[in-house]
């Protein structure tokens, strides 16, 4: 699938658990982004390798990175879903150098997560090309409709996720293949099942997915811990306001580092 005749749709997302994949991004954006990130990993997109820093947080770390999650055109389409008071709480870098062997099973993501009321938005970006042979991302429509938590299993070391399910409990007939270009992005839901197949090309994978929830979503701080995500999971009011304030303990100012500091 080509994001080139597809279109925003709330009525889809709510429908089939996806919408797009649309642009978000011009190239050249999408190429500032690419180069950016080679950098901050001490590589080059003319000569990529394995990614030794870990793929997350990056919003909190760099200014560029921050700017590119809360652009006001993906804002926009976040606030058509979830409403005017929009918090991120989460972005990563799912970076696949050429022939890793590495793939992501299939998964609903805020199963891994410790959320109430399990209500998140992602906005997955291709900053690079994506296509089926270097592990474009891939999801089954309406797969948004019942968590099948109970089903997972533990899964093979070459598998991202230590659980998940296996590609035999899943209907592939109706799975869509993601196959976007720099810029493109597909939101979709908390519980939309989705993997990505290892890598088996000459060409990059980059994406930079982002967490979108709302300010009535609690986070279980002890839970983020020990899940080992407590160094990305941070809640930042990026639209409207948070009536609640139930996650002060995780709660960080727009545009500031971990400890409050303006972003670099």
């Amino acid at each position: 699938m080509n994001g080139n005749s597809a279109q925003f749709s709330s009525e889809q997302y709510t429908s089939e658990g996806f919408t797009g994949p649309i642009r978000v991004l011009s190239p050249d954006a999408a190429q500032s982004a690419r180069t950016r990130f080679y950098a901050s990993i001490g590589q080059s997109e003319t000569n990529p390798g394995p990614m030794a820093d870990r793929p997350g947080g990056f919003d909190l770390r760099y200014r560029w990175a921050y700017d590119l999650a809360t652009k006001p055109a993906i804002l926009d389409h976040v606030e058509q879903i979830l409403g005017p008071d929009i918090v991120l709480w989460a972005t990563v870098f799912w970076y696949k150098e050429p022939h890793n062997k590495s793939y992501i099973p299939w998964h609903q993501d805020a199963t891994y997560w410790p959320m109430v009321p399990r209500i998140n938005l992602s906005v997955w970006i291709a900053l690079g090309p994506t296509f089926r042979e270097n592990g474009c991302l891939s999801l089954i429509p309406g797969s948004h409709r019942g968590w099948l938590d109970d089903q997972y299993q533990t899964l093979e070391p070459a598998a991202g996720f230590s659980e998940g399910l296996a590609d035999d409990q899943v209907d592939d007939s109706c799975i869509v293949h993601l196959e976007m270009s720099p810029g493109e992005a597909v939101f979709f839901t908390e519980a939309t099942l989705h993997r990505s197949d290892a890598n088996s090309s000459d060409v990059p994978r980059l994406a930079f997915a982002l967490r979108f929830t709302t300010p009535e979503v609690i986070f279980d701080v002890d839970a983020l811990k020990e899940k080992g995500i407590d160094y990305l999971a941070r809640a930042t009011v990026v639209r409207g306001e948070d009536r609640y304030g139930f996650n002060e303990a995780i709660r960080v100012a727009p545009h500031c580092d971990l400890n409050g500091e303006p972003l670099p």
